[in-house]
């Protein structure tokens, strides 16, 4: 190689990755860690990361490639967009990711749920339900 191209070709490629990363900036997902809160409108998505590559979706059977469509068909008429994920502990943390990525193309927020919250939420009328932990700012004003 031209003891001058290498140079080159490193100044074209640092300049080429600068200005991919101006023109597509990255906000990373908008994960939250659920809670517990009071029991209100309970109509909570939970989505639900199995092994051998399994999800579930509100406790039905969900197909990877349906999944966005159907968290489209749920949330196109909601004001507030979220859903909980939780992953079984034998699932890589890769595989929760990917679902993750996939469901936030659909909602505002992602509330990873994790199996000891799941269980204390009891969705009776004086009991604890499940909590987002939205921003407060969402929840006053969602977006549209």
């Amino acid at each position: 190689m031209n003891p001058v191209a290498a140079p080159l070709a490193a100044l074209l490629f640092g300049l080429t990755a600068f200005i991919a990363s101006c023109s597509h900036p990255s906000t990373g997902l908008a994960v939250r860690i659920a809670g517990l809160g009071r029991c209100g409108d309970v109509r909570d998505v939970v989505l639900e990361v199995l092994p051998g590559g399994v999800l579930r979706l509100n406790s039905e059977n969900q197909k990877r490639d349906e999944l966005g469509h159907r968290l489209h068909d749920i949330f196109r008429t909601r004001a507030y967009r979220y859903v909980f994920v939780t992953g079984d502990p034998n699932v890589s943390f890769g595989e929760v990711a990917e679902v993750i990525e996939i469901a936030s193309t659909q909602v505002d927020f992602v509330a990873i749920l994790t199996p000891s919250v799941l269980r204390k939420a009891t969705y009776q009328e004086d009991g604890t339900c499940l909590d987002p932990n939205l921003p407060a700012d969402y929840i006053a004003h969602p977006p549209r």
